[in-house]
């Protein structure tokens, strides 16, 4: 099971108080995978979101070629897979282990109904912490995009 210390140490639950982290415990399991899985799958439906203990994860983007666009390495602290938790409840990447991971996996469903249905308050604190993350991970995708353009030569005919 996971411990209060888990959970604070990640940017999902950044100043929330430990007895609100205690109540979110029971949502919370422990689990690892081998590098090379792929965790989660662009375009399914999101049952479980990530928070990153150790290991390395890459969140890439679908393309035309077979392997994607790694626009994000997620570090341990992170949380990943969270775009289940927003309409239209499915993974806007594919998240895949690049080294051994182990992570807390929060059940998608009965973590939404209790922060939207029964802890308000709590659950508008942590979709603040989310709407950060989402800006942020926007701001290092468009900082890799740049990156990778910049390098491309383009010449007009």
């Amino acid at each position: 099971m996971a411990a209060i210390e888990d959970l604070k140490n990640n940017e999902f639950f950044k100043g929330i108080p430990d007895s609100d982290i205690k109540v979110i415990l029971p949502f919370c399991k422990k689990k690892s995978f081998d590098t090379g899985i792929n965790i989660c799958t662009h375009g399914v439906r999101g049952k479980e979101f990530f928070l990153l203990l150790d290991g390395r994860v890459e969140l890439k983007i679908p393309t035309d070629k077979e392997y994607g666009l790694a626009v994000v390495f997620a570090k341990v602290g992170d949380a990943f897979g969270f775009s289940g938790l927003l309409e239209p409840h499915t993974y806007t990447s594919m998240a895949r282990c690049v080294k051994r991971a182990n992570v807390i996996a929060i059940e998608m469903d009965p973590f939404l109904d209790f922060i939207y249905n029964k802890n308000i308050k709590l659950g508008f604190s942590i979709m603040k912490n989310l709407a950060l993350i989402i800006m942020n991970r926007l701001d290092t995708t468009l900082q890799n995009l740049r990156s990778v353009v910049s390098q491309v030569q383009i010449s007009i005919p």
